[in-house]
């Protein structure tokens, strides 16, 4: 039988909410973006990124330093990795750019 469990404290998941806002802002400020959530798109991107890595890729957390049922890197690779995408996506699928526009 396969089960899914989330074994994260609350002081885990914050720590995970805190950095998918933080790789969502940075995302908002860098170039162009065309529209205003794109920092809300990019965050849960890397939320759900995060948490996956963290939590259901379980050879990760041999390596990593775990922190309230949050391991640490594995969860910080995941987000980047899951936010970038998410965010060139969206970027580059609403008409933005990396660079800015030309003037």
């Amino acid at each position: 039988m396969l089960e899914f469990t989330v074994d994260m404290g609350a002081w885990g998941a914050l720590l995970l909410l805190a950095g998918a806002a933080v790789i969502g802002l940075a995302a908002q400020l860098i170039g162009d973006v065309r529209f205003g959530y794109h920092w809300a798109v990019v965050g849960i991107f890397a939320l759900l990124g995060g948490l996956a890595a963290s939590e259901f890729i379980v050879d990760w957390r041999t390596f990593a330093p775990v922190w309230d049922g949050l391991a640490i890197l594995p969860a910080l690779l995941g987000a980047l990795v899951v936010g970038i995408v998410a965010d060139a996506i969206a970027r580059y699928g609403a008409g933005g750019s990396y660079l800015g526009t030309a003037a």
